[in-house]
């Protein structure tokens, strides 16, 4: 019998009291009286719909809930909810907030409520509301300052669990070369030949010659992956998922959207920032840079002996790997989404320019 909402309509004020209640963010004898909810930006998305709810509370003692939270809804329709749970990204957003997030010590949004029915993938995730804070845009791209404050934001993550993941605390995390590679794979096999087909003038023509050493490669590529020094990462560094404060008051970056949390590389989320998210000539300008603030930035952070070296041949096989991500957004891409089209003809442009400027290519030779 399910017992929270699974969509907008489903909400209630008695339902929205009693998690307020539950975890001390409302007065025990105040009542959640009036709320709506809306959509943030295109609402439904592949996997999920986004809500922001405004809240009004009843005169009285103790607490007053926030003025607005994020709820997220799993998507409704069964299919679409079977891609995350194939890689049990609802599952891990919870996790995360409960188990994880207490034992890092960064800005995240708060956590007021999780629920999710783990046979149906139906969940409701309720998070502080970043209203006043600016969203990036991976269409339009950072430059390197911004990727400075991004790295600043998730390298305490990366260090609290540097080297340190046997412990029983990420016993339930997918892990990049076991338990996430299989259930990733489908979705790179299912839509890369499609990619090909409709972005061939986007990607560079030496990786546009070896897609299909490439997807061969893949399993591989985990394997390597996972050879690497593991850590915790945050797995989905896009800039969709980055939030940049704009008052005196606010952090300068605050990550949102942890579905996509795992063990694996740590230099997944750098790669996946410069390599898809900085435009190539801001990427080549600052790339090595970058590459060394990360090394001091978790070096500051307590990790010994991450040389600059090492940093750049762990950044090297994740871009190469991270490559997969473009050639599933151009797969499914929906014509009627214009920055749907922006994004993938964006992301395909910098992720393979990236490979082909760093001849990451060579790396394929090894993976066999």
């Amino acid at each position: 019998m399910q017992t929270f909402p699974t969509h907008p309509d489903e909400l209630t004020t008695d339902w929205l009291t009693s998690i307020f209640h539950a975890g001390g963010h409302l007065g025990e004898n105040r009542q959640i009286t009036e709320f709506e909810s809306h959509t943030i930006g295109e609402g439904l998305s592949l996997l999920g719909l986004v809500q922001r709810v405004t809240l009004t509370s009843s005169p009285g003692d103790g607490p007053e809930a926030p003025g607005s939270v994020v709820i997220k809804f799993a998507h409704p329709l069964e299919e679409n909810r079977a891609i995350a749970m194939n890689t049990r990204m609802y599952e891990r957003e919870i996790d995360f907030f409960e188990h994880l997030a207490p034992h890092v010590d960064m800005r995240l949004t708060e956590y007021y409520h999780g629920a999710i029915d783990v046979e149906t993938g139906l969940n409701a995730v309720v998070i502080e509301d970043l209203a006043t804070y600016r969203p990036g845009d991976q269409v339009a791209g950072i430059d390197a300052d911004e990727a400075r404050l991004i790295i600043d934001s998730f390298a305490p993550l990366n260090a609290a669990f540097w080297d340190r993941c046997d412990q029983p605390l990420l016993d339930n995390c997918m892990r990049i070369d076991t338990s996430y590679v299989e259930p990733f794979l489908p979705g790179v096999f299912a839509t890369w030949e499609r990619c090909r087909e409709l972005f061939s003038d986007q990607i560079t023509d030496d990786v546009l010659a070896a897609l299909p050493a490439y997807v061969d490669a893949l399993r591989d590529l985990h394997r390597m992956m996972g050879a690497r020094t593991q850590t915790l990462v945050h797995g989905d560094v896009r800039l969709d998922n980055v939030m940049f404060g704009q008052r005196p008051d606010e952090d300068p970056v605050v990550l949102i959207d942890w579905q996509a949390v795992m063990v694996s590389n740590p230099m997944q989320d750098v790669a996946y920032m410069l390599s898809q998210s900085m435009d190539t000539d801001i990427r080549r300008a600052h790339e090595d840079d970058l590459i060394a603030y990360y090394c001091e930035q978790v070096t500051g952070l307590g990790v010994e002996r991450y040389t600059f070296e090492q940093a750049r041949a762990d950044y090297d096989i994740a871009v190469l790997w991270i490559m997969a991500y473009p050639l599933i957004i151009g797969g499914a891409f929906d014509p009627a989404n214009e920055r749907g089209l922006a994004l993938a003809q964006t992301v395909l442009q910098r992720s393979t320019q990236t490979v082909t400027d760093r001849n990451l290519l060579s790396i394929l030779e090894g993976a066999s």
